[in-house]
Order: C-alpha cells, then sequence, then structure tokens
C-alpha cells in the first residue's frame, strides 16, 4: 500500500511514532507530565504520538500539533477479565471522547473480544468513520484479527496486542512480533501495518521497517523509566551472579 484516503495517516510512512503513557498510581501519572514527555520526544524526532485518557490527550493537543493516536484503557479490573474483554477504547463513547479532546486517530481493541458496549468491531469502525470522521487503529494479537479488522474497514492494522492476550500470552523476554507483522504485510490486506509492542532497540525498529511496516510505535524503551532501569538493574544482577 502506497497511501490512505486519510492524509494523517499518510504522514505516518516511514516515521517514529511514541507512546507517551503512564499506569494509574505511578509517578508519571499526571497530564502535564504527559505532555512534558511528549514535547520532549517531539523534540528528539517523533513525528507523532500514541496517549491514553482524554485528560492526556486533551493536555497535549494544547501543546503540540503532531499527530495524536488516542486511546482508553480499562482500569480496576482484574487480570482474569482484562483476559476476556476488550481493554483498549471499549467502547464508542470513549472514542467520541477522545476525538473531542483532539485525537487524528483512535486506537481500538480489535481482537473480537467483547466490548463494553456490546458493538462489534465493524460497528465501532463504522461509526467512527460516520460520526466522528476519524480514521481507526486496529490494536491487534494475530493474524486472523488483522483479516478481520481490515474487512471491518480498520484504516491501520497494529502488532500492539501480540503477547497480550490468552491465545499469544508470552513473558518479557520474548520479543516483537516480527513474524506476524511479515504475514500481515505479505497478505497485502487493504490498510497499513504498524509495529507495536516490545519493540526495546533501533536494530529492532529498523527490522520492522524492512519488513514493510509502515511506521514503528515505541513506548516504554523510551517514555517509562522504571521499566527502563528494571532492565539494566536485571542485566547487572546476571552478570555479577556469574
Amino acid at each position: 500500500m502506497s497511501k490512505t484516503k486519510y492524509d494523517v495517516i499518510n504522514k505516518l510512512r516511514g516515521v517514529l511514532i511514541v507512546s507517551c503513557q503512564a499506569d494509574r498510581g505511578e509517578p508519571l501519572c499526571k497530564p502535564e507530565i504527559i505532555a512534558a514527555l511528549s514535547l520532549s520526544v517531539v523534540s528528539g524526532g517523533a513525528s507523532a504520538l500514541r496517549l491514553e485518557g482524554v485528560e492526556n490527550v486533551c493536555a497535549v493537543r494544547a501543546v503540540t500539533d503532531v499527530p495524536i493516536i488516542g486511546l482508553t484503557k480499562l482500569h480496576d479490573i482484574s487480570y482474569e477479565e482484562r483476559m476476556n474483554c476488550a481493554f483498549i477504547t471499549s467502547t464508542f463513547e470513549e472514542a467520541h471522547a477522545l476525538s473531542d479532546a483532539g485525537a487524528d486517530i483512535i486506537a481500538i481493541d480489535a481482537t473480537g473480544r467483547p466490548r463494553r458496549d456490546g458493538l462489534s468491531v465493524a460497528e465501532t469502525v463504522r461509526r467512527i468513520h460516520e460520526e466522528l470522521g476519524k480514521p481507526v487503529m486496529a490494536d491487534l494479537a494475530t493474524f486472523e484479527e488483522a483479516k478481520a479488522a481490515a474487512e471491518a474497514g480498520a484504516d491501520i492494522l497494529s502488532t500492539t496486542l501480540f503477547g497480550y492476550t490468552k491465545e499469544t500470552l508470552a513473558g518479557d523476554e520474548v520479543g516483537p512480533g516480527f513474524d506476524m507483522l511479515k504475514k500481515i504485510v505479505d497478505a497485502k490486506l487493504d490498510a497499513p501495518v504498524i509495529m507495536e509492542g516490545r519493540v526495546w532497540s533501533t536494530d529492532e525498529a529498523a527490522r520492522a521497517f524492512e519488513l514493510g511496516a509502515w511506521a514503528v510505535v515505541v513506548g516504554s524503551a523510551i517514555t517509562r523509566p522504571h521499566h527502563i532501569t528494571r532492565r539494566f538493574v536485571r542485566a547487572i544482577e546476571s552478570r555479577i551472579q556469574k
């Protein structure tokens, strides 16, 4: 695919998107801090941002005009519940709020797990297109889900949820879903494919582009200091124990 009908998606081709997110209760989980992180990565060359939460989208939209991929997540649910329901932007109302806050692209869980509002992926995509006029990024865990999302009209297919669903669950030691990425790209589905999830190095980001990724999203490796610190600590401890 060389072009889409949405200019904002065309602008993402061949660029780095940085996910600036923090979980509830973490020191960085404040809109003003997310905005500062966003400005910092943009100054470093990030061409777009992926943000969670309406307040964060609103705060960042006020300070930059780079494209924003907006989403919400379900908080205060059990691990088992998370495995059995759509976790990302699980209602159309949440998508509407993200759009109003300034998100240019709406990311949704397109794994086929039940959505809180009872809508199907196809119904959600249609309403976002018709009522909000925004493109949809389908967060996926498998190739089969990618095919279904493309048929449902999703504008971007992303490997975001590979390793985080019952069918694909994997530990931190498992790297990016390169096999999934290549399979989707090779299938030539009617939507560009973005690499997201478990990208920790520049080599991994470069490989994703070599495999045909439209863009690459990097999050924890850039914007989550406690995860970065933990990797250093574990590496040091493993060397000392030897």
